[in-house]
């Protein structure tokens, strides 16, 4: 017959419960950074994935309809805006009249936000066009001279250290070519260039 005390089982006692707590204190403590840079690694790649997107649709619709379709900076949701400060917005449509200006007769294919603390920032290419990458029927995206191929780049950046490559560079070469690359600014944003 087991002992008296054996056969009711007792619970926890308040040291036990307090070293139980301070291990999970320390065990947060110690996951919460690893945490913090996951969410900020998530957010920058969430926001370059849609943008790129974006880049992309506008030039598969410009080749399907054989139409210019123009992604341009948005503040509103709903017209361009070419102010040359952070791209708060952006808005995708088909530029029926060609004039690279978005009016109440043509449709927006798609729109988007930047949730804060993210900051998008273009390069002086696409601010001397106007804050907007227009594609024409044939799928390439002209310079403001309307002559040259277009080469430029958004950045999508998060005002942080961590993680330490906190740009996505979504860049369009010759036109067309569209790519992502990441890059430590060590916790800044500026303004990217066209190459």
């Amino acid at each position: 017959m087991p002992p008296r005390w054996a056969r009711h089982p007792r619970g926890l006692t308040l040291i036990e419960l307090m070293i139980a707590v301070a291990i999970s204190a320390i065990l947060f403590a110690l996951a919460a950074p690893s945490f913090q840079q996951a969410v900020g690694k998530s957010r920058l790649s969430s926001a370059a994935s849609e943008l790129t997107g974006a880049v992309q649709l506008a030039r598969a619709e410009a080749i399907r309809n054989n139409r210019r379709v123009t992604l341009c900076r948005s503040e509103d949701g709903s017209a361009c805006s070419s102010a040359s400060s952070s791209w708060p917005g952006w808005i995708l449509f088909v530029d029926a009249n060609s004039d690279g200006v978005r009016n109440s007769t043509e449709t927006i294919i798609k729109a988007g936000t930047f949730d804060s603390p993210l900051r998008t920032l273009s390069s002086a290419s696409l601010t001397s066009a106007g804050e907007r990458i227009t594609f024409r029927g044939d799928g390439t995206a002209r310079a403001s001279n309307g002559q040259s191929l277009l080469t430029g780049t958004l950045s999508v950046c998060l005002l942080a250290t961590d993680p330490a490559e906190n740009v996505r560079d979504i860049s369009l070469a010759f036109g067309s070519r569209t790519m992502v690359r990441r890059r430590n600014a060590a916790g800044a944003c500026s303004s990217p260039s066209d190459a």
